[in-house]
């Protein structure tokens, strides 16, 4: 099933976002809510985000089952993409000279088709910045800014924000830096 269109344009997942999200135990909110189309590549789908179990909602739910890339693809909420054409493959080239291959199949996917790319990485920040004077259509989004969205799009509690947070240090061992766009909401959000 193809993935449902959205008018905040393509997002390109990288792999740290996805884990973050997977983390949360909110992707398929995230996923269904936030006005973006979606899509990972298919490197990062089958190497590098294999699968994560679902974060327990609240305290004494058990874990829900491990989920994976594809089974998003498959419900029509997340596209995964190959590096198939001349264009996207030496887009691939150029970024992996700087970057590993999963962050480069992103954002090479991200440049050819004018998306944007959700990254928590230093390096590949610094980098799309660059490439940004290039390609004015491309841009960048980090995991603080999609959970700030989701929570305020689907007007979550308190309880249930820090839950996600937690789940996320807890779980894919992130907190963000200082500095990154909403890192105060985030820092607020966990008290």
């Amino acid at each position: 099933m193809p993935a449902r269109t959205r008018q905040g344009g393509l997002l390109l997942l990288d792999a740290c976002c996805l884990i973050n999200l997977f983390a949360s135990g909110r992707i398929e909110a995230v996923l269904g809510l936030l006005p973006y189309r979606f899509a990972t590549s298919e490197l990062v789908a089958d190497r590098e985000v294999l699968s994560i179990r679902g974060a327990p909602r609240t305290s004494g739910e058990p874990e829900r089952v491990a989920l994976t890339p594809r089974d998003f693809e498959r419900a029509g909420d997340l596209e995964i993409l190959p590096v198939t054409s001349e264009r996207e493959q030496a887009q691939f080239v150029r970024f992996a000279a700087e970057l590993d291959d999963g962050e480069a199949s992103v954002c090479a996917l991200a440049v050819v088709h004018g998306g944007g790319v959700a990254t928590d990485d230093r390096k590949a920040l610094r980098i799309l910045g660059r490439v940004g004077a290039e390609v004015p259509a491309m841009w960048t989004i980090q995991t603080p800014e999609l959970l700030f969205e989701w929570a305020r799009r689907s007007g979550a509690a308190a309880p249930e924000i820090r839950d996600a947070l937690r789940a996320i240090a807890d779980r894919a061992s992130f907190y963000p830096r200082l500095g990154v766009p909403r890192y105060d909401w985030w820092v607020r959000s966990l008290r």
